[in-house]
């Protein structure tokens, strides 16, 4: 228990992990489209993949659900550094998951290797801006790669302008909430440091800076309404990346 206490990431998902959860089954906010929205583009990249699936910060599972629907995944291996989270996900994955063998490893995604085979999707969303170490991270996928594999990795881009607006006005505070650092990449970083093809790609969310914070509905509504714009300029950018 001592050991969960300083990792700053998991006790934030902790605290964080009823919340999340809601996102899926709520509307009205920015944050609830949004998280609606990740998992519709993740199962639109995921239609060419099945085999093994691993997915290395599940979160509450609602994505990783939705891609086992489809019938493609014989074994899903579900990672999450948080025990609420992983819990969640496991009473998700388990009340609905009847086509799969599922396996359910509390771990932080650098130390993770499977027992036994590889993947042949890896689902990596809402990961990189709580770890960073992008390198290090997609280096560590790779390996876990059957020749064919794919991960599907999400990034919020600093190349939107108003992502930089959120994190010089946020950075800060950001940081004394939660302990660590928040890490945002470009597409040039993305394409730089992966040494994988980028086979695919959507990009959503116009992202209105403190949208949801002064006016959740309003957010919401621009939000649904300005998708095809934001399907070209969004903030958020969802990668099919796989060998060459």
């Amino acid at each position: 228990m001592g050991n969960e206490m300083k990792d700053p990431v998991a006790a934030y998902f902790d605290k964080h992990a009823e919340s999340h959860r809601r996102q899926f089954v709520g509307s009205g906010s920015g944050a609830s489209f949004y998280f609606q929205k990740r998992l519709t583009l993740a199962c639109e990249l995921a239609k060419g993949s099945g085999g093994r699936l691993l997915d290395c910060a599940a979160g509450s599972g609602e994505i990783t659900c939705a891609l086992l629907e489809s019938g493609r995944f014989p074994h899903a291996t579900i990672v999450d550094i948080s025990s609420a989270m992983l819990q969640r996900a496991k009473e998700l994955l388990t009340s609905q998951i009847t086509n799969a063998q599922l396996e359910f490893i509390k771990s932080d995604v650098f130390t993770f290797r499977p027992s036994d085979s590889n993947f042949d999707l890896i689902l990596c969303l809402g990961l990189i801006a709580h770890v960073g170490r992008l390198d290090t991270l997609l280096a560590h996928l790779k390996s876990l790669l059957t020749p064919s594999g794919r991960i599907i990795l999400q990034t919020t881009l600093t190349d939107h302008a108003g992502t930089r607006i959120v994190r010089a006005l946020t950075t800060r505070r950001e940081l004394a909430k939660r302990g660590y650092r928040i890490s945002w990449f470009s597409q040039r970083d993305i394409i730089r440091r992966s040494e994988l093809a980028i086979l695919d790609m959507r990009r959503h969310s116009l992202s209105v800076p403190f949208g949801d914070r002064f006016w959740p509905w309003a957010n919401y509504q621009l939000e649904t309404r300005l998708q095809k714009w934001s399907s070209r300029h969004g903030a958020d950018a969802i990668y099919l990346l796989g060998q060459n």
